[in-house]
């Protein structure tokens, strides 16, 4: 496994494309669009979408604060699940994270993710993380582990409604999240999600999956 690249379905092509160039920085790389070593798919949608098993593209920063005043500078807006700005998780990593999450193409949830204390992070925003929700933490990380994903890190998130448990898995450059909100209910996700699926690259196989919740897995 060398690479995981999100598809995000879309109304509207040309007008996601033009966002992803001109507000986030993705340019063209053949079929795909790239930023640094994040690549996305643009998949034409059939009908309005919502958000599904896939609920964000998470971009590696140094600085979220300061990333994300120069996003909004070139034209993004918040997102509702950060209205205010950004929060952070100290439980992750050494030192915690900062985070904001950003509208994207109609809607769809882009997060700046920035590990705090340390000076490993990309000077340019990349790829950090894809995130997915999930009702079996343990049935969809082992569904990645038989892909060929590899468990990095595992927490566990105390919190007033709950324990979140949270399990990060590597798949060659990319980073998987893996993340149990209390009461989560994949009846409840959009039928028609807007992060619609992964195409697992290079895997030596070329197969569609449907692993756990319904999440939909091209290899490659």
């Amino acid at each position: 496994m060398k690479e995981i690249v999100p598809e995000l379905a879309v109304q509207d092509l040309a007008g996601a494309e033009k966002l992803l160039r001109d507000v986030f920085g993705f340019a063209r790389d053949g079929d795909l669009l790239r930023l640094n070593d994040q690549r996305i798919a643009l998949v034409q949608a059939d009908g309005p979408r919502g958000h599904g098993g896939i609920d964000h593209l998470a971009l590696a920063v140094n600085d979220t604060d300061a990333a994300l005043a120069g996003f909004l500078a070139h034209g993004a807006v918040l997102e509702e699940t950060t209205p205010d700005g950004p929060k952070e998780i100290a439980e992750f990593w050494a030192h915690g994270v900062r985070y904001a999450f950003l509208q994207g193409p109609e809607g769809a949830r882009i997060e700046l993710c920035a590990k705090r204390g340390t000076a490993a992070a990309p000077h340019r925003p990349g790829h950090d993380h894809i995130g997915i929700p999930c009702t079996d933490i343990a049935a969809s990380a082992a569904f990645f582990t038989d892909l060929g994903a590899k468990p990095v890190a595992a927490f566990d998130l105390i919190r007033a409604e709950g324990t979140i448990a949270v399990r990060f898995l590597s798949a060659g450059q990319s980073v998987i999240e893996l993340y149990a909100p209390p009461g989560h209910d994949a009846a409840s996700l959009s039928a028609a999600p807007l992060w619609r699926g992964l195409r697992v690259l290079g895997t030596g196989r070329s197969a569609t999956l449907t692993g756990p919740d319904g999440l939909h897995v091209t290899l490659l």
